[in-house]
């Protein structure tokens, strides 16, 4: 089936909630498949999460490009780039340069002007010039506070991915090709570390698997990835531990690697319909407590999505709850899902049908009934 992407977005004037769609303000108990023949039902849980629907922000303003940040939107207009809160619908002029790019902290971002590209600091109001490079050139943040650049500048001869380091305006850059066959590599999903690169890829010399890419050059296998079908999307959950999207085994999900044993862990599992094998997606919040993942659903003929949010505990996915049903989501979850900085609230964009711009944020808080 189809799921949406979005990498520019126009959003619209509109207060109409998606046709369909169901809201839970208490989320009723619901079953939840999180892995092959395991049912789980929060209603047998001693303990269970308190969901409340606070609020529907209509979406009231034209934009070109926007950056989701929950309860704040980030967009460019007039050649600028704007912020709009969507509570107080006041709108704040950031700087007077479009962005590209805005880091998961808010306090950075990425701007392409005159084939070059910068990266601009909120907090002490500084430019820093990052390199040369066309706009088709992925330019992007490596880490979630926006400490780290990496571009990706690949051509038909050449394939080089460069770390600047913000803070000492170091570099450090690889030549892919001297390392891997970049069939499959995804040219969005490198990371940065303290000490380098990660990449999923298949290397030249001990093949497919997941690398960490060294600042001093050395190259580091951190695991096999054998059953994986690839690692385009991947987060650490700690220095072991990863989670992320894909197929597994020929089975699709949400699942969890453990780098030190190899274990791999099924926490959501995927599907198929007639239009294929369908993966869901999911959105971690930033205390690692809980997720949001999203799966479709068929109403007449077309797809709608449910939105779940469960808890994170010991590796595994307890106390799964309804959110959203029958929605029509702006993108996939890992886009369209947001969570505050405390991890209470959820933040959830949605569109209407036929309508590929946002037209509303819904707001969850979400507790632990202890």
């Amino acid at each position: 089936m189809k799921r949406k992407w979005h990498g520019i977005a126009v959003l619209t004037l509109s207060s109409m909630l998606a046709a369909g769609c169901s809201l839970s303000g208490e989320a009723a108990p619901k079953t939840v498949t999180l892995s092959d023949n395991v049912k789980l039902e929060s209603a047998l849980d001693e303990n269970h999460l308190l969901i409340t629907h606070e609020a529907t922000f209509p979406i009231e303003i034209t934009a070109d490009y926007t950056g989701f940040k929950g309860n704040q939107l980030y967009f460019n207009q007039h050649n600028a780039m704007y912020k709009y809160d969507v509570e107080s619908k006041k709108e704040e002029k950031v700087m007077g340069t479009p962005f590209t790019s805005i880091s998961d902290d808010e306090q950075r971002a990425i701007s392409h002007i005159n084939e070059k590209f910068y990266v601009h600091d909120f907090q002490n109001g500084t430019k820093k010039f990052i390199g040369n490079a066309t706009e088709e050139w992925s330019t992007y943040f490596g880490d979630v506070k926006g400490s780290s650049v990496i571009q990706v500048k690949h051509t038909g001869e050449n394939f080089t991915v460069e770390k600047t380091v913000l803070e000492t305006g170091q570099k450090f850059s690889w030549d892919i090709y001297e390392i891997f066959n970049s069939d499959g590599i995804a040219i969005n999903s490198f990371q940065s570390s303290e000490e380098g690169i990660y990449i999923a890829g298949n290397s030249l010399k001990e093949g497919y698997g997941l690398y960490h890419l060294l600042d001093n050059g050395d190259v580091k296998k951190l695991s096999s990835l054998e059953g994986v079908n690839s690692m385009a999307r991947f987060q650490f959950l700690d220095e072991q531990t990863i989670i992320f999207n894909d197929e597994y085994k020929g089975k699709s999900g949400i699942y969890t690697l453990n780098l030190s044993t190899g274990d791999v862990t099924q926490l959501v599992a995927g599907g198929e319909d007639k239009e294929g094998i369908w993966v869901p997606f999911y959105k971690l919040s930033p205390d690692k407590s809980k997720i949001l993942f999203d799966t479709p659903v068929q109403v007449g003929k077309e797809y709608k999505t449910n939105v779940y949010v469960a808890e994170f505990v010991e590796g595994k996915l307890t106390k799964p709850a309804l959110l959203m049903q029958n929605a029509e989501l702006f993108a996939v979850i890992s886009e369209t899902g947001y969570w505050s900085d405390d991890s209470s609230k959820a933040y959830i964009s949605t569109t209407v049908p036929g309508n590929d711009k946002i037209d509303a944020i819904e707001v969850f808080k979400i507790e632990l009934d202890k």
